[in-house]
């Protein structure tokens, strides 16, 4: 018992130890709860701060008065400063504070939460500070619309240097710099202006830099004015010709090329310029021909040309222009003709390889018109010279002459056209075509027989539509001679170099019934002793004939004219 009574005792005495320290805290933090509610009693936290505006110290009232006159002075325009300073009112941006909400929540500030809490707040408050984010109506959208239009004024692409050549002057146009507005960095910019109170926000963007400087510019022009400084001198052969400074000027060319500005030669637009050095030493070959009197073929002879070595003159100028050189020869080089005098003669169409006639006087012809159509398109045959592996075309020869109307054949039926007798020319001509051994390529047969020409033996045009036509394909020019006789015969002659070829043609009747005739023509063709061809060369069917009058003339009955007449 006794010992347990003095063990009693320490712990007593321990424990009044303990007790004593804590009653002197809560006294001491008492004495501050209560020392610092009678300091800040109806007031704003010392350290509270709403965006950079500090309302420690002050009641309600006061911060009120503080954070209504920001919002109407600091606030009431907000300035966007950059590469220019804008100033777009609140209203424009989209901002309305809320001073009561905002006052009321500094307030709070150290006043809410239990004892620890609030203490913690205020101990924050004047160690560090607490900044209240303001109570704003804040319409983002209108902020972007200001943005966008601050943007269409501020961005704009940077500008080239460039060289302008104006004659024998060159001309720099100056650089400038671009700018491009980042608008979401300023939206970023404008909601800290807002969010601080402060009222100002920076234009985020970018400089633009020219890719062509005003200093590359200038490197160029003089490039040009080095180029222009003389006049250029060109010889040939003791001949002497200039171009003027200008006309240099206008044959450069100043482009940008991998990021630079270089000054280079315009061959097409120099070659204008070289035209007259061009005309004085150019002259064109005269190919060797013929003329034919009607008895006689004579050669026109040839003749050499002359022409500029226009790449070589070129490449020198392009080489020395930009070194300095001033004086450049001019090299030329003969042109031969195709045909000379030599080989017309040797091609020269003197041999009869072909001919046919036929009978027009057979054909009704009261006024004589007919007759005049078949001498104006024979006198456009008569004379034609085809060289060695050209086509001849009926129609590309005889279609623009003037003619008179006349019976013609329409699908089977007689007509009044313009042309009347031109298938009669065209059909003599195709035969001493073929009995010259010559290729034909194109042929088209007319729709009834025809008392001219046997049947099979024929060949029509219409202009546009049928055409005859022949290949040249002998070693030698080919002759066409083609005129109308007194004797009623319109005779067709090819003339050509002497050959080995021979030809016979002829045409068979199939069947000849009232409404229709079908006939086969047949060739056999013969070339240095060797048959190259023998057989069927075409099959025609040709239907009864009407005339003008309506009256049908049976397809037996119309009359066959012979082979060869």
């Amino acid at each position: 018992m006794p010992a347990r009574l003095g063990s009693d005792k320490r712990f007593g005495r321990r424990r009044r130890g303990f007790v004593g320290p804590v009653l002197i805290a809560c006294a001491i933090i008492a004495v501050l709860v209560a020392a610092d509610y009678l300091m800040n009693a109806g007031k704003i936290y010392r350290g509270v701060e709403v965006g950079t505006v500090s309302l420690g110290g002050q009641t309600p009232g006061q911060a009120r008065e503080t954070v209504q006159e920001r919002a109407t002075g600091a606030l009431k325009e907000i300035e966007l400063t950059g590469p220019e300073l804008f100033t777009r009112t609140a209203d424009e941006m989209g901002v309305s504070f809320n001073v009561d909400e905002t006052v009321e929540e500094a307030y709070a500030v150290g006043r809410e939460g239990n004892i620890l809490e609030r203490l913690s707040q205020r101990g924050r408050a004047l160690a560090v500070g607490i900044t209240i984010t303001p109570d704003v109506d804040y319409q983002r959208g209108k902020a972007r619309a200001e943005v966008k239009e601050i943007a269409s004024r501020l961005n704009e692409e940077p500008r080239e240097a460039e060289v302008n050549i104006y004659g024998a002057e060159a001309e720099v146009v100056g650089s400038r710099e671009g700018y491009r507005l980042d608008r979401a960095a300023t939206m970023q910019n404008v909601d800290g202006a807002v969010d601080d109170m402060s009222g100002e926000a920076k234009i985020a963007g970018e400089v633009l830099e020219p890719e062509i400087t005003t200093r590359e510019a200038e490197t160029a022009a003089e490039m040009v004015r080095a180029a222009t400084a003389e006049q250029l001198v060109f010889t040939h052969e003791g001949e002497s010709w200039t171009l003027s400074p200008a006309d240099v000027g206008y044959a450069l060319d100043v482009t940008k090329k991998d990021g630079e500005l270089g000054v280079s030669l315009n061959r097409d637009r120099l070659e204008e310029r070289l035209g007259h050095v061009y005309g004085d030493l150019t002259a064109e070959p005269v190919e060797a021909g013929y003329e034919f009197d009607g008895d006689s073929i004579a050669v026109t002879p040839s003749q050499e040309g002359r022409s500029v070595e226009k790449d070589k003159l070129l490449d020198a100028v392009e080489a020395g222009l930009f070194d300095g050189k001033r004086e450049y020869q001019v090299s030329t080089v003969v042109d031969k003709p195709q045909l000379t005098t030599a080989q017309a003669e040797e091609m020269k169409p003197t041999d009869l390889l072909g001919s046919y006639r036929t009978n027009y006087s057979i054909v009704d012809d009261p006024d004589g018109l007919r007759a005049e159509n078949l001498e104006i398109a024979a006198n456009a045959v008569n004379g034609t010279f085809i060289a060695p592996g050209e086509v001849f075309s009926m129609n590309e020869t005889v279609q623009y002459e003037k003619y008179h109307k006349t019976h013609v054949i329409i699908d089977g039926q007689e007509e009044t056209e313009e042309g009347g007798g031109l298938c009669q020319v065209t059909s003599t001509l195709y035969n001493a075509v073929n009995f010259a051994g010559l290729d034909v390529v194109e042929r088209h047969p007319h729709a009834t027989q025809l008392p001219y020409i046997r049947p099979g033996m024929d060949a029509t045009v219409w202009f546009g539509a049928l055409d005859m036509k022949f290949e040249n394909t002998s070693d030698g020019y080919i002759l066409l001679q083609e005129y109308v006789s007194d004797d009623g015969y319109i005779y067709a002659n090819v003339y050509g170099v002497p050959d080995k070829v021979d030809v016979e043609m002829w045409s068979k009747p199939v069947y000849r019934t009232p409404s229709e005739a079908k006939w086969v023509t047949y060739m056999t063709r013969t070339e240095n002793g060797d048959v190259t061809y023998d057989g069927e060369l075409h099959t025609d069917t040709y239907a009864a004939l009407i005339d003008e009058k309506g009256k049908t003339l049976k397809a037996n009955e119309i009359p066959v004219a012979p082979a060869i007449p």
